[in-house]
């Protein structure tokens, strides 16, 4: 070994079972001296065969961190508390610090499908929708005898629709219809006219979905042929 400094090694870390190739000589020894190298690491000349640990050659042990070595006049100093007057608070954890969100959100997630299904359930049964209106008697809706007239009477069996026109409703009446058959002969009625009002009136034992249903029969046949839809009710006159 003429010029150390020329000269390159390969460096086999043992821990990391890492290899680095072609360092040079002055790198190497940098390493020994910052203890990034220990005696159990081994080298070899780049192109070499054998692997040789540091600590067993006597050309690094000039650069391996010695011990400083004891002085007999060594004395240990004792250490006074220094009180400062500040009183410190060990700080809490992050974890104590975050507030978890996650049973809150559980909560509220399931708090909102129950209402949701609780309001569903009152739709489709249609609880608490029914109007309670006074029952009718076809008669006295409209002094314009160009007014159709749709009366919703609550059967045993459904809905029984009838359909008149005019004053009190008498003109034209056909009664015991179904909802297809009262549309049916209202269009025949529509056919060709100028559009008109259309009233409604119902039963007060008939669900709102019942009423709701035909309105919106209704809206589909405006501004063409309906002009204005309403519903009236009036007190069944006692027999």
């Amino acid at each position: 070994m003429a010029d150390k400094s020329q000269r390159q090694l390969d460096v086999w870390i043992v821990e990391s079972n890492t290899v680095y190739k072609e360092v040079p000589f002055a790198v190497v020894t940098d390493w020994v001296q910052q203890n990034r190298l220990v005696p159990e690491d081994r080298v070899k000349p780049t192109g070499g065969k054998d692997w040789v640990t540091i600590g067993s050659l006597p050309t690094f042990r000039p650069y391996a961190p010695q011990p400083e070595p004891f002085r007999a006049d060594d004395t240990a100093e004792a250490l006074e508390p220094v009180h400062t007057g500040i009183s410190w608070k060990s700080p809490h954890g992050d974890e104590d610090q975050d507030v978890d969100m996650i049973p809150l959100i559980d909560v509220s997630l399931v708090l909102l499908v129950f209402f949701m299904m609780l309001r569903l359930a009152v739709v489709t049964t249609g609880g608490g929708s029914a109007i309670h209106t006074p029952e009718v008697e076809y008669k006295s809706l409209s002094g314009n005898p160009e007014t159709l007239w749709i009366g919703i009477h609550d059967a045993k069996d459904g809905p029984s629709y009838a359909l008149g026109k005019g004053e009190g409703g008498q003109a034209d009446l056909v009664e015991n219809l179904s909802e297809k058959q009262v549309l049916e002969r209202l269009d025949s009625l529509l056919a060709g006219a100028k559009a008109t009002d259309v009233r409604i009136a119902a039963d007060k034992t008939l669900p709102y979905e019942t009423i709701q249903k035909l309105s919106i029969e209704l809206e589909k046949r405006k501004p063409a042929h309906v002009r204005n839809i309403m519903a009236e009710v009036s007190e069944k006159e006692p027999s």
